[in-house]
């Protein structure tokens, strides 16, 4: 239709962009890691550095909402490979509303919605 200037929005995707957004602000280097069996982890983030300090990475997996089973064995899945591959010791999915951690091995998943993780990002 000529002329409309509405602009439509997947909500789906909302959590990826705020989550890609919030961390542009503190770091330009984010990343996608893909594991050695193939699986993507969605963001790396590398940090700051903090003198006297390792530099600290984020693994960031974003999903609308861990609810089917398949989908929530997925990411932690992915993201345990990942802390294994790059030696990390926490991963990070972040919903919309779900808040949890997850032990997996020698890593730790924590589960959070998308507010508190733009929250502790100091947004």
């Amino acid at each position: 239709m000529a002329g409309n200037n509405t602009i439509t929005i997947d909500f789906h995707y909302m959590p990826a962009i705020l989550t890609f957004t919030a961390l542009r602000r503190v770091t330009p280097e984010i990343f996608y890691h893909k594991t050695k069996t193939g699986r993507e982890v969605d963001l790396v983030a590398l940090l700051p550095s903090v003198p006297g300090q390792k530099r600290a990475m984020l693994l960031i997996q974003v999903c609308a909402t861990p609810a089917d089973l398949r989908v929530r064995q997925s990411e932690v899945r992915f993201l345990s490979e990942a802390t294994i591959e790059l030696a990390v010791a926490e991963g990070t999915i972040v919903t919309w509303r779900t808040d949890e951690t997850i032990p997996v091995g020698f890593s730790t998943i924590k589960v959070v919605s998308v507010w508190r993780f733009l929250r502790e990002m100091d947004l």
